[in-house]
């Protein structure tokens, strides 16, 4: 049985005979797993934005690939022909 819902998602998936009878019967399976009433909720639900909830990934983490969330994002580049103004605003430099 399963501490957590990752656990069980990654269970359920990688094993034919528990997913077969995730599909026949889910409620089941469901009671006799360790998860919490919310998590057999989202999991019933089917709705990929619920299990996300439950398993507390945002939605935008969720379309990051795999280890990204512990690599600190690019601090990004000014574009070429930008001048920096006080307050912050830049300004394209004109061509001569």
């Amino acid at each position: 049985m399963s501490d957590n819902l990752s656990n069980f998602l990654v269970d359920l998936a990688s094993d034919p005979a528990r997913m077969h009878a995730f599909l026949s019967d889910p409620s089941a399976v469901l009671h006799q797993s360790a998860l919490s009433e919310d998590a057999r909720a989202a999991v019933l639900t089917r709705d990929g934005r619920r299990i996300r909830e439950a398993l507390h990934i945002m939605p935008w983490e969720a379309a990051l690939p795999e280890g990204a969330m512990a690599k600190r994002p690019p601090t990004p580049k000014p574009k070429a022909g930008t001048k920096k103004k006080s307050g912050g605003k830049s300004k394209t430099r004109r061509q001569k």
